[in-house]
């Protein structure tokens, strides 16, 4: 049996980059290209927070459950939407990479 340790929360969290309910829109893609081109630029309503590995992640890291319109809902890096600065979300971003990077190098020199 394989346990899921994510953690869906549809609440506020102190500590969130976002709340619940929040008009939000998504303006730029990730590095890793997982963002769905059809939402760029579209405004959609956070609607949960994704916490893939809780112990890293909470609160200030979560992927953000965003509603759009009749687009659907999908999930989006905090830098992928326009809630803080522009400075702000580059440097999520850059520690993002950072940590991927990390992790990368921690696999490679397992095998």
């Amino acid at each position: 049996m394989i346990q899921d340790s994510s953690l869906i929360v549809f609440e506020d969290v102190e500590g969130a980059p976002v709340r619940i309910g929040e008009t939000v829109k998504l303006v730029s893609t990730s590095a890793d290209g997982s963002m769905n081109r059809r939402f760029l630029g579209q405004t959609g309503v956070v609607e949960a927070l994704v916490f893939d590995d809780p112990d890293l992640q909470f609160p200030h890291d979560p992927l953000i459950q965003v509603r759009v319109g009749d687009l659907g809902e999908d999930l989006f890096f905090p830098e992928e939407l326009e809630l803080a600065p522009e400075w702000a979300r580059r440097q999520i971003a850059e520690l993002r990479q950072s940590v991927r990077d990390a992790e990368r190098r921690g696999v490679e020199r397992m095998t």
